[in-house]
């Protein structure tokens, strides 16, 4: 699987972000004036724009980082490529000294929750996919995502450049392993369905619907494309499949929960 990259910026038309120290770069206009629509402005933070940057977008995010009392420095082209790695900057950088600003949860909050769909990812590592999986979480109206403390992918730079920049909107609860999450939502009440998506299930149908009608909250457990840990396949109340062609051995861990997360909401 592929790991964290905190060496070169990863962009694309969106932007991008890169590691900073201590902080993280965001770049490109449309990065930067998402995560300042989902955190605010944070203290500390400085935008680095092109002295030639213009157009009314700009201004009113320039008028919003001046409310704000952000540092706002204006520095030529040249040296934006520098600092963001890339000439994809689109003439904007927000340097955020602090690190990622992520929402949080606990496990008593889940065991506690009235309602609501909650994913856990269990072996998922490569950050991409843990990006794109936020975003469609979100979309779904996912709760929560939880996320082993060892073997998952970093919730940092990568990951948000690959949600959107939506992973400030998702909370995470960092666990231990996914298997031992299960055994304590068990005990604590047996009633919550847990579903492992694994090929060894039954398909989704119409009723998996009244999941979500019992008062409590669900938990669909996602692994990667090796599939789920044994103890957490062994500990799902449930077992879902996707319908797959025969040309087609697996789909990818992300299209495969976003999948899986229309099925129980649709």
């Amino acid at each position: 699987m592929e790991r964290e990259n905190t060496g070169q910026p990863l962009s694309t038309s969106w932007g991008g972000v890169a590691e900073g120290r201590g902080g993280v770069i965001v770049f490109g206009f449309h990065a930067v004036s998402d995560l300042v629509e989902k955190s605010g402005f944070l203290d500390g933070d400085k935008l680095i724009v092109a002295r030639q940057a213009s157009g009314d977008l700009m201004q009113r995010l320039l008028a919003k980082a001046q409310r704000a009392k952000v540092q706002v420095i204006r520095k030529n082209y040249g040296e934006l490529n520098q600092i963001a790695g890339t000439k994809n900057h689109q003439g904007i950088i927000l340097e955020r000294a602090a690190a990622l600003e992520l929402k949080s949860f606990t496990k008593q909050d889940f065991v506690g929750a009235e309602g609501g769909l909650y994913l856990a990812l269990d072996g998922v590592q490569d950050p991409q996919n843990l990006g794109a999986i936020c975003r469609s979480a979100l979309a779904l109206g996912v709760q929560g995502i939880f996320l082993p403390q060892k073997d998952s992918a970093p919730a940092g730079a990568t990951a948000l450049k690959a949600s959107a920049g939506t992973m400030v909107e998702m909370p995470l609860c960092f666990t231990g392993s996914i298997a031992s999450l299960m055994q304590f939502i068990h005990d604590k009440n047996p009633d919550i369905a847990m579903i492992a998506l694994d090929k060894s299930g039954e398909l989704f149908a119409e009723s998996d619907h009244d999941f979500a009608a019992g008062g409590y909250p669900t938990l669909l457990v996602v692994g990667s494309e090796q599939g789920l840990s044994r103890l957490a396949l062994e500990r799902a109340t449930h077992r879902r499949r996707l319908r797959i062609g025969d040309k087609v051995e697996s789909y990818n861990v992300s299209v495969a929960t976003a999948l899986a997360l229309y099925c129980l909401t649709k």
